[in-house]
Formats: structure tokens, sequence, C-alpha cells
């Protein structure tokens, strides 16, 4: 999946989720989600966050290849742990899920993902779409209409909003 279908799909996953529990839609808490949702990519020194790694998906590509160790459920686990133990926040809930919705979304690729990393190295998947391909485009646009809908009719956007119009006059 590209960079910003994982982010679409992921804020869309993740206002459902602020839907129905008491999690809040806020600023932080989708820049936690966006972070979170592109961060298993680091493998890849084309991706989006490979780019901007300043060389240090280059090494983690060598070490593990595309689509390996970041994209485990065991990585993530052990990730979950230290950034819950560490802050609690908004922020870090988001990107502990955003990094989840990643690896979702890449399990239902044609290419599939390591679940079980570094137990086993087979790779698991549902394959629903191929990345670049229309179904990726239509999922996209259909997250994106999600999110549009989930947040007009749960008011989440307000909520953000007023958490956004907060962080900024703490800057100020």
């Amino acid at each position: 999946m590209r960079y910003h279908s994982h982010i679409m799909t992921s804020l869309c996953i993740g206002a459902v989720t602020a839907a129905y529990t008491p999690l809040p839609f806020t600023a932080s808490y989708t820049a936690g989600i966006i972070i979170g949702s592109l961060l298993p990519d680091i493998d890849e020194p084309k991706s989006y966050v490979g780019r901007r790694s300043l060389g240090m998906s280059h090494k983690v590509k060598e070490a593990f290849g595309h689509r390996g160790m970041t994209h485990s459920l065991f990585v993530w686990a052990v990730i979950a742990f230290i950034v819950m133990v560490e802050s609690s926040s908004t922020f870090s809930i988001g990107f502990v899920l955003g990094y989840l919705f990643h690896i979702i979304a890449d399990f239902l690729s044609v290419q599939g993902v390591p679940l079980l990393w570094p137990f086993q190295t087979k790779r698991y998947k549902i394959p629903l779409y191929r990345t670049g391909s229309a179904l990726e485009t239509v999922l996209f646009y259909g997250a994106f209409a999600l999110l549009i809908y989930i947040g007009s009719q749960y008011h989440l956007f307000y909520e953000w909003w007023r958490s956004f119009l907060l962080l900024l006059r703490q800057w100020m």
C-alpha cells in the first residue's frame, strides 16, 4: 500500500475506534496515527518515511528486508509496550494503533507480512489488493468517504478542531 493509502485507511479506522470507544479524536491522536501508519515502511528506502530517514532505512532493509521485522506483530507488541510504558498520551495511543493498522493493511495485500517474525518468516496474507492497483485507489477513496461520514455523524471533527486550537494556544 502506498503511503497516502496507509494514512487514509488508518485515519478511517482510528475514527471508527474513537467513535465507538472513549478515545478522543484529537489532533495529537490523529498525528500519532499518521506517524504510526508510516513507520513500518522504514524498511524500504524508496518509501515516504524511508526517503526521510537519513539513510537508516537502507540499514534496516539490509538487515531485515522489506516487510520483514517492522511488519511483525511481535515487534509491534514490543514497540507498543515501550511506548505505552513511557506515555499513555493520546499521541502514543494513536501511534500504536496507526502502526497496527499499517500491518493489518499490508496483511490484506498480495505480498503479505511475516506476522510471527522472528519465530517464523512465513508471510501471512488475505490477498485483497496489489500495491498501486485500482483496488487500492478504491480503498483509499472508500476510506476517505467513510472518514468524512464517521467524522460528521459522531462530531469527531469538532473535537479535532477544538484540540488543535488548544494545542496552538499552548505553543503561543
